[in-house]
C-alpha cells in the first residue's frame, strides 16, 4: 500500500468514527448517536414544540410526538439526543392512532378508556399511558425534588369538595404537569404509587406554597388555585419532593386542615 492510499484510508476511517458509522455491533449504529447510552427516558412532547405534556392528558385534535431520549457518553459533554425509533404501537383505546415513528394523532372527541404507547431500544421495552381528554379547566406545574430535579410519573390527583378524585394528571419527563379538570375540584394530592422505582424518598410527602402535605394523612391535601372553564391556571409554586436522607427529615406536615 502506497504512502498516498495509507492516508486516504485513515482520512476515511476518520470520516466514518466521526459520523457515527459502524456495523450492527456499534452501540451507535441506526441509533441517531455514538453510545454507549444512558439515561434513556420516554418523552412526550407538542408535535412540532419544545413543549413536554402529560401523555394521559393529550387534548382532543392535538398531535403528540412520543419520543426515547438518552445521555450519549460517546459525545463530549454527553449531551442528551433523541434516539431513531421506529417501531411505537399503541395497545387499547386511547382515542387516537400512533404512527411507527412515534406521532401520535388524538381524536376529535375524547376518549372514556386509556391506552398504552410503547417501543424497545437495545432489548428494552419503555411504555407510557395515552388518553385523549376535552379539556375544561387547565393547570400547569411542576413536580421536582427539593434539589430542583424534576420528578416523572408522579400522579396529581384533584378533588373536589367532597374528597372525591374528579381529575389525574402525570408529571412528564422534565417534571412538568398539564391537566384538564372540572372547576369543582378544589384541592389536590400526589400519588406516589406508581413513581419511578429508581426514585428514593424520605417519606410520601410533598412542599406547596410554603406548606408541607402528607398524602397518608387523612385530608392533608393541598389547595388549588380558583380555576375557571377553558382558561390555563398554574400552580402558585413548583411541588417539592423529599429525598431520602439519613440525617435531613422533612419538617412535620403543616398544612393539614
Amino acid at each position: 500500500m502506497s504512502n498516498i492510499t495509507r492516508v486516504l484510508f485513515a482520512l476515511l476511517c476518520v470520516i466514518l468514527i466521526a459520523c457515527g458509522g459502524g456495523g450492527p455491533g456499534d452501540p451507535g449504529g441506526g441509533s441517531g448517536g455514538v453510545g454507549p447510552f444512558s439515561s434513556i427516558r420516554l418523552e412526550a412532547v407538542l408535535d412540532g414544540t419544545t413543549t413536554v405534556i402529560d401523555p394521559t392528558n393529550v387534548f382532543v385534535g392535538e398531535k403528540v410526538k412520543f419520543k426515547l431520549t438518552a445521555i450519549d457518553g460517546g459525545v463530549v459533554g454527553n449531551p442528551r439526543i433523541t434516539l431513531n425509533i421506529n417501531n411505537w404501537s399503541m395497545t387499547g383505546t386511547p382515542g387516537g392512532s400512533l404512527a411507527s415513528n412515534g406521532l401520535y394523532s388524538g381524536s376529535p372527541t375524547a376518549s372514556v378508556s386509556t391506552g398504552t404507547a410503547s417501543a424497545s431500544f437495545e432489548g428494552l421495552t419503555f411504555t407510557s399511558s395515552v388518553r385523549v381528554v376535552q379539556p375544561q379547566a387547565v393547570i400547569t406545574g411542576k413536580i421536582r425534588l427539593t434539589t430542583g430535579q424534576g420528578v416523572s410519573k408522579l400522579q396529581i390527583q384533584a378533588l373536589d369538595a367532597s374528597a372525591n378524585v374528579v381529575a389525574t394528571g402525570l408529571s412528564g419527563a422534565d417534571g412538568m404537569i398539564r391537566m384538564s379538570l372540572p372547576t369543582t375540584a378544589t384541592k389536590f394530592n400526589v400519588d406516589f404509587s406508581i413513581a419511578d422505582p429508581t426514585l428514593i424518598y424520605y417519606i410520601r410527602q410533598f412542599a406547596y406554597n410554603g406548606k408541607d402535605y402528607s398524602p397518608g394523612v387523612s385530608g392533608c391535601v393541598a389547595p388549588l388555585p380558583t380555576l375557571s372553564n377553558l382558561v390555563t391556571t398554574p400552580l402558585v409554586t413548583d411541588v417539592a419532593i423529599y429525598q431520602a436522607s439519613p440525617t435531613f427529615p422533612p419538617p412535620p406536615p403543616n398544612g393539614c386542615s
